[in-house]
């Protein structure tokens, strides 16, 4: 080797040293239908397809729901005046000369970022598209907009002259390229902003079928300061034609600083808006060049009120400014530390989820920006025409699957990933439904709704709701606000809606064992005498009696407690199979089986309600099941061939073997991996061909973490003052985002708040060893059980040291079926996860009370009558001898004295976590 070679070779591997981005790339083996670029809410939404072929930087990007809704920038760069594309299909234009292909040498999926490598000539190019997820800043959160960052290094060691472009058009806004569109471009500051929309817009409607917002503005914005690239020139330009624009970068590596302002059609003579950096003889960027993207639509939600009023509700980021000019430069200048945090939650969830698996990784980094890109965080427009700021509201749109508004058993697939990233989430998600059904004048069903409206983004009240979906429903709700409530500390919505939660649950114990045969599970498929349905809402009643505990109503936790453990002790006697070896589908069909995954509820909330051996014979059945096909198995008997994603992910997660449960993992990441058909990570798809049937791009995705949120703790519930069931303010959830600090906070503010905050601190801290001394005083007299004095609460997975910035890198043997030639960097992190100790609370069994021909309302009636209905239980009595512990009055006294020193322990900690109170000047 020459010296000159081996001289150059160094000084790459010098350059490459110096990148973390370089450095921490590997080849992508997970390789889905479509990888996300710029991907933050149900109307911003673009991927790139791989189902066509193996060069994905070559296809046209699409909407969400593919079929023809297409959406297409540009991605040029220009190196030694030679023209690259690294993202589109304008390469095959007619008018495109001179442009040249580009290879993919990496691709990487992390949570918040899809990182490419590439190859153009002499240069590497290393494109970064970042959806930011801020589950600890709501306002940040709610932004529609997404950064794509470019950076180049020279492969050869030499320099070169390096430009780079990007542009969008019309069809960011629109399906129809008929459609008339204008635009302006402004300078705000050091920042240049192009804005498009329609010229003639319709608020709060979709465009026919396409499930494109039919209003809205797209920006596409760029940091002009000279330190944003250092000695480089941003150029522009406006309006004018796709072929003009592209070629004058393509001639001459800058554009004009021109704006064409005859506003036009979309596919008329194409208008672009286009921003070009100019980084002159370089070996390698300075800094990477951003741009800056965003959708925003304002109103984003209309929301109906309990009294029957119509609220406009708009993002969040609106309450802070709706000035363009404030919520533009915020998202623009905190890139650096955008990128910080990124990089931090995915180190945070890519370990967590590696110490279950390698496949396990890869899904939870699938699944979140699927899931975030499903909702719209917002906050309601008072009577005065003000933001209601306190009053955070969000809506998830039923994507893949329709227009349905907070569609119920979607939001309880995703309800694990929002327990995991911040379960304060589950509180502003679930309020919409609680609020909508709380008034019997408005809604006299006895069961829960399955969504609020089917015109998103526009909410709707039906006083009249289908009971088909009443057990799959009022239980999805009870163990939503119930898992909301453990996990956060936060009984807030047990105390307002407690009536409402009550009402529920007694439709539950009057419905559940034995669902008739109308009703229908969460596939949307017959349920008559289905166990896994009857399963789900004996595990709310379960979750009812928790939340009447903490709520101080002793008598219902009781009542409900006993009906939770008779219930599931008729049905374990009845849903076994006669060998006692797997839960049947419906009572008395021996030929039967079911994905038994409402298991999941149980095991998440903590009842064990559910023996532990059910969870064995469950998971020995899979094992012998799990050869059937290569994505799955199917939700049941009755249906071999349709799988559901989410559910045999919440199946894994109840699985007491770690290879049984690997095994269902891997046939999940194995649909995840294919891509020889159309559709974003469907949830319902054929376990044999892989063909997606159903939740294309759904939020229910959200389920991938059901592992991940079995290890968040739990807390006491804390129940406001005042009797259950009172309202709170008139028309608010009381729900307000994390950290809503005021950029412009002055300093004395900050420290007058820092010291009252700090003072009230020192008075928890005293009050607290004032209990301590009064209870030791009294433990040294009394028996106690160790398990309660020192049952502690940890803090929250994201609380605590701080987080190394790395990239996580996917490093697998590839199985999709058309993916690119990738590089690859062996590296596996394989970790079995420990099987939950459960408890010994095992219901009474009794004789099977069916036989093969028995009907359903036989069943009904024989169990029915041999435990009282809910009215006629006696106070006090309850429904499982394992209740019967130590009820002396010491221990009761001791219990409680506990119970308020982790309270106090917890405000200690509450209050040191917040921020001080905020004094503006």
């Amino acid at each position: 080797m020459s010296g000159q070679r081996l001289i150059a070779l160094l000084w790459v591997a010098a350059s490459l040293a110096r990148s973390q981005s370089i450095t921490t790339l590997t080849g992508q083996t997970v390789w889905p239908v479509a990888v996300p670029l710029a991907v933050r809410s149900p109307y911003f939404s673009l991927w790139i397809p791989t189902h066509s072929g193996d060069a994905p930087l070559r296809e046209v990007t699409e909407f969400w729901n593919a079929s023809g809704s297409l959406v297409g920038p540009i991605g040029l760069a220009r190196v030694d005046d030679i023209t690259y594309q690294w993202l589109g299909d304008w390469i095959d234009q007619p008018d495109a000369k001179g442009i040249n292909l580009v290879n993919l040498t990496s691709i990487q999926l992390t949570p918040t970022r899809t990182i490419c490598q590439i190859q153009a000539g002499p240069m590497n190019l290393i494109v970064t598209y970042i959806s930011p997820i801020e589950p600890s800043d709501w306002l940040k959160e709610s932004m529609s907009f997404t950064y794509i960052t470019l950076e180049a290094q020279s492969l050869d060691g030499n320099k070169h002259n390096f430009q780079a472009y990007f542009d969008i058009d019309g069809e960011w806004l629109y399906k129809d390229g008929s459609a008339l569109i204008d635009w302006d471009t402004q300078t705000i500051g050091d920042i240049k902003a192009h804005k498009i929309q329609l010229a003639s817009p319709s608020p709060l409607e979709e465009v026919d079928t396409s499930n494109r917002a039919d209003y809205g503005s797209v920006w596409h914005a760029i940091s002009t300061a000279p330190e944003a690239f250092g000695s480089s020139q941003v150029t522009w330009q406006s309006g004018s034609s796709d072929n003009d624009t592209r070629a004058q970068f393509v001639s001459s590596g800058e554009l004009a600083n021109t704006i064409n302002n005859t506003f036009r059609a979309i596919f008329d003579e194409a208008p672009v808006f286009a921003f070009a950096a100019d980084f002159g003889s370089i070996s390698s960027t300075p800094q990477p060049v951003v741009w800056n993207i965003g959708y925003v639509r304002d109103p984003a939600v209309e929301y109906t009120t309990l009294a029957g009023q119509t609220q406009n509700c708009s993002s969040l980021f609106i309450s802070n400014s709706s000035d363009p000019g404030v919520y533009i430069t915020s998202f623009v200048s905190d890139y650096e530390a955008a990128i910080q945090r990124a990089q931090s939650l995915d180190q945070k969830i890519t370990q967590d989820a590696s110490n279950v698996s390698h496949n396990y990784a890869d899904l939870v980094s699938l699944a979140v920006r699927q899931v975030m890109a499903g909702l719209d965080i917002t906050t309601p427009t008072q009577s005065d025409g003000q933001l209601n700021i306190s009053n955070t509201l969000i809506f998830m749109k039923d994507l893949g699957n329709g227009r349905r508004v907070n569609p119920v058993e979607i939001l309880y697939q995703a309800f694990p990933m929002f327990l995991y990233l911040n379960a304060s989430f589950g509180r502003p998600l679930l309020a919409p439904l609680l609020q909508y059904q709380e008034s019997s004048t408005v809604l006299s069903a006895s069961y829960a709704a399955s969504e609020l409206g089917d015109q998103y983004p526009v909410t709707s009240q039906d006083n009249t709701l289908p009971s088909q979906f009443g057990i799959e429903q009022s239980g999805n709700m009870l163990i939503m606000t119930l898992a909301h409530a453990r996990t956060t500390g936060d009984g807030s919505l047990v105390h307002q809606y407690y009536t409402l939660l009550k009402r529920w649950a007694d439709y539950l114990v009057n419905n559940t064992l034995f669902p008739s045969s109308d009703q229908e599970s969460a596939d949307f498929v017959g349920a008559g005498n289905n166990t896994n349905l009857a399963l789900k809402g004996i595990i709310g009643i379960g979750a009812m009696a928790e939340m009447s505990k903490a709520a101080g109503q002793q008598e219902d936790a009781e009542l409900y407690n006993q009906q939770a453990h008779s219930l599931i002790g008729q049905w374990s006697s009845m849903a076994l199979s006669s060998d006692q070896q797997h839960i049947l589908l419906r009572y008395g069909e021996e030929d039967s089986w079911t994905l038994l995954y409402n298991l999941y509820a149980d095991k998440l909330l903590g009842l064990d309600l559910v023996d532990p051996s059910i969870y064995d014979k469950q998971t020995s059945f899979y094992q012998t099941s799990l050869s059937a096909s290569t994505y799955g198995v199917g939700i049941d008997s009755d249906h071999l061939s349709m799988g559901n994603s989410a559910w045999t992910m919440f199946a894994a997660a109840t699985a007491s073997n770690s290879n049984v449960r690997d095994q269902l993992i891997s046939m999940v990441w194995n649909r995840a991996s294919f891509n020889g058909t159309p559709g974003i990570f469907p949830t319902s798809y054929d376990v044999s061909q892989g063909t997606a049937l159903a939740g294309i791009a759904s939020p229910g995705q959200g389920a991938m973490f059901a592992l991940l949120a079995l290890s968040v703790p739990k807390t006491t519930i804390i129940i406001p003052n005042g009797a259950p069931g009172a309202p709170g303010p008139t028309g608010s959830t009381g729900v307000s985002p994390l950290n809503p600090i005021p950029e412009k906070m002055s300093e004395t503010g900050a420290i007058a708040g820092g010291t009252v905050g700090g003072l009230a601190v020192v008075g928890l801290v005293i009050a607290a060893i004032v209990l301590w001394k009064r209870r030791s005083r009294r433990l040294a007299r009394a028996q106690y059980s160790p398990d309660i004095l020192f049952e502690g609460t940890r803090n929250h997975p994201h609380e605590g040291a701080a987080l190394v910035p790395t990239p996580y890198s996917f490093t697998h043997v590839q199985e999709s079926t058309s993916s690119p030639q990738l590089i690859e960097q062996p590296q596996m992190y394989q970790t079995a996860l420990s099987p939950l100790r459960r408890g010994e609370c095992p219901a009474d069994r009794k004789e099977p009370l069916y036989t093969a021909n028995t009907t359903s309302d036989d069943l009904r009636s024989s169990v029915m009558d041999s435990f009282p209905p809910t009215s006629s239980v006696p106070p006090g009595s309850t429904g499982s001898s394992c209740l019967e512990g130590d009820r002396s009055a010491d221990t009761q006294v001791l219990r409680a004295e506990v119970d308020t020193l982790r309270r106090v322990v917890q405000g200690i900690q509450r209050a040191i976590d917040e921020p001080p109170p905020i004094y503006m000047d």
